[in-house]
């Protein structure tokens, strides 16, 4: 049950996440909003998503990771179903930032319950984050398909909302899970050293992710000078490479730290060679080639943190899920305000140099597990 809740959970979480800004240019003009307003929106939503991950990281162990699990579906399903009915600034504000809440629990609690429960962690993460790259590439052409034939285009949060009360329904048949037990004897610390680098890798990741995924329309129509209806093929493109990159990683077992260096290593030859080749069909390759390796990243990443938690995996993932929001937020105020200062191309730029910074954590933390392998050998 909860594999079946997962793939529910994630692709609703996937399928709302791309709704808005596919249908943006829509909402601003029939809303009567601004491009301020609809920065506000998006950065409610953040906060939602924050205070949703921040509930769990507090309380996680007093609510039980399978209420978790409810109530991210039933929080995120009335969201939903809330879209469909505001026609303002307030409304849509309030109901990004509820609905958000509800995904910060989904996150929190899908990590959580797979690993406590599940023996193949690493081969179900991707398999579930690949169900929400699937959400997130379906979605445009559902919003554009309901726009095309004369439908409300809100008609899409109705769907995802029945998406999410499907996993509601699971949710509901998920047995009581125990957590892992504690790993060690020794005190949990939940801001060691090592916790505090896998929580600065996962907001670093988020941070170029979600900035590459929604800036490179704009690069391409500004500085390439390609129209907006051709360059948006870029965000179908860029999630196909990260579904189909998942659903390959599920099958590939390769230590933690040596197979994220070698995926965060190719994400960054992908991304340069994206902003460097002017060709539009040979960088639209490249965009496909980022997604591929950007997309095991997120489970891999997730997965170290899994292995290390034992006992307090809810209130663990909690911060860890926190950290996502916080990545997302800090990365797109970076990009944006680098491009309205210095123009797209040296905003996009930042890119590469998080990923770079992001190597050179993946490196370290080798490193570090190098030596505490041979400090084990020795004893």
């Amino acid at each position: 049950m909860i594999k079946k809740y997962s793939y529910f959970a994630f692709f609703a979480f996937g399928f709302f996440v791309m709704i808005l800004p596919s249908a943006l240019p829509l909402a601003m003009k029939e809303f009567g909003i601004d491009y301020s307003q609809s920065g506000y929106v998006m950065m409610l939503g953040t906060a939602g998503y924050i205070g949703g991950s921040l509930i769990c990281a507090l309380f996680a162990h007093k609510i039980g990771l399978k209420r978790i699990a409810i109530l991210g579906s039933l929080i995120s399903a009335a969201g939903l179903f809330y879209f469909f009915f505001v026609h303002d600034f307030l409304n849509l504000s309030i109901a990004n930032f509820a609905t958000n809440i509800g995904m910060g629990f989904i996150e929190t609690g899908i990590g959580a319950l797979i690993g406590s429960s599940e023996e193949n962690v690493s081969s179900t993460l991707n398999k579930v984050n690949a169900l929400f790259a699937l959400g997130s590439f379906v979605s445009p052409f559902v919003v554009a398909f309901f726009i095309k034939y004369g439908f409300n285009w809100q008609v899409s949060y109705l769907l995802g909302s029945v998406i999410a009360l499907i996993s509601f329904v699971v949710s509901l048949k998920i047995e009581n899970v125990k957590e892992r037990p504690v790993v060690s004897a020794k005190k949990f610390n939940a801001f060691s050293g090592l916790f505090i680098m896998i929580y600065a890798m996962i907001g670093i990741y988020v941070g170029y992710e979600a900035t590459y995924s929604s800036w490179i329309t704009t690069f391409l129509t500004n500085f390439r000078h390609i129209n907006v209806a051709t360059a948006a093929l870029s965000s179908a493109i860029f999630w196909m490479g990260m579904f189909v990159g998942r659903l390959l990683a599920s099958y590939i077992k390769v230590r933690n730290e040596i197979w994220l260096i070698f995926i965060v290593a190719f994400s960054l030859s992908g991304v340069i060679f994206s902003i460097a080749i002017p060709q539009f069909y040979i960088s639209m390759f490249f965009v496909f080639f980022s997604g591929l390796f950007f997309a095991s990243t997120y489970p891999t990443i997730q997965l170290m943190l899994i292995e290390r938690a034992g006992s307090g995996i809810g209130n663990l993932m909690g911060i860890f899920v926190f950290f996502v929001g916080i990545g997302a937020t800090l990365a797109q105020w970076v990009v944006s305000s680098f491009s309205n200062a210095f123009g797209i191309l040296a905003g996009f730029s930042i890119i590469p140099v998080m990923i770079t910074v992001e190597l050179m954590l993946s490196i370290s933390m080798e490193r570090k597990n190098s030596h505490n392998r041979m400090e084990n050998r020795s004893i």
